[in-house]
């Protein structure tokens, strides 16, 4: 199946209106290849961004001051380089020194004339055969992904909860089990990961309270508005960094626990 691979921020996603831009490339005959939409349920999101990368016709790299602030975003541009994929840069918004600078001669520009730069992007991209080629039928598509935080000793129960995300159609991210970007620094990978994450849960016992980042994704995911769900999975004594906040108790009934997070994540809209 022929597609093309599109590197953008989430925040561009809104403020840019893309998926308006999405729709008319796709209208035009464009096929797209998105994270997280086209993430298969219950998958780590990043364990499949590679091969996804290596079997499009080229990367369409939508830029502005936010995307090089990411990064997760440089990781796509630098893996599709690396696979000697086409990149073709579209410029949203500001300077072309938002662009990396292999491509600030040579972008498709967004900015002034939305029609025109559309136009221009279409008229770039490959169009051999892309319409002749089979299509696959595509896997059932995620509804994002889950950030999970939890200490290593409480990973017989994230286990668990990898298969329950995986039933409600959400892949997942956690620090032990997902493909990290090791040549970066890991708080900024996390800031991004929680930014765009669907939720946060957090996996509650006395070793996630002693873990030196359970307490700083928690406060972060609050300060960005990321919808956070406690999971109490074993006794513990109380902490301040949650002191008040409502949890869902799985220690007494795991199978209640798993329905009162169901009931948790529809009044939130997320079911």
């Amino acid at each position: 199946m022929s597609y093309f691979f599109v590197s953008y921020s989430r925040h561009d996603r809104k403020k840019f209106n893309l998926d308006q831009v999405f729709n008319d490339l796709r209208a035009a005959g464009v096929p797209l290849w998105l994270v997280p939409d086209d993430v298969p349920p219950g998958i780590d999101w990043k364990d499949v961004k590679d091969d996804a990368i290596a079997g499009s016709e080229g990367l369409i790299y939508f830029s502005s001051r936010h995307i090089n602030r990411t990064p997760v975003i440089d990781l796509e541009l630098w893996t599709a380089r690396r696979m000697s994929k086409p990149v073709f840069p579209v410029l949203l918004a500001g300077e072309p020194e938002y662009l990396p600078e292999l491509y600030r001669a040579d972008y498709i520009d967004f900015r002034e004339d939305y029609a025109a730069g559309l136009k221009a992007l279409i008229a770039r991209l490959p169009k051999e055969d892309l319409s002749a080629k089979p299509v696959k039928k595509t896997a059932p598509k995620s509804k994002g992904y889950v950030f999970i935080s939890y200490a290593e000793e409480d990973t017989a129960f994230v286990i668990k909860l990898r298969d329950y995300l995986k039933g409600r159609g959400y892949g997942y991210w956690d620090y032990q089990d997902s493909d990290r970007d090791y040549h970066g620094l890991l708080f900024l990978e996390l800031e991004e990961v929680i930014k765009n994450a669907a939720a946060t849960i957090s996996v509650m016992s006395p070793d996630w309270k002693r873990s030196k980042w359970a307490a700083k994704e928690f406060l972060f995911s609050e300060e960005v508005g990321t919808p956070i769900f406690l999971l109490k999975v074993q006794e513990m004594e109380p902490t301040l960094v949650t002191a008040g906040i409502p949890y869902i108790d799985f220690t007494r009934d795991e199978q209640k626990g798993f329905d009162k997070l169901d009931n948790e994540l529809r009044r939130k809209g997320l079911l």
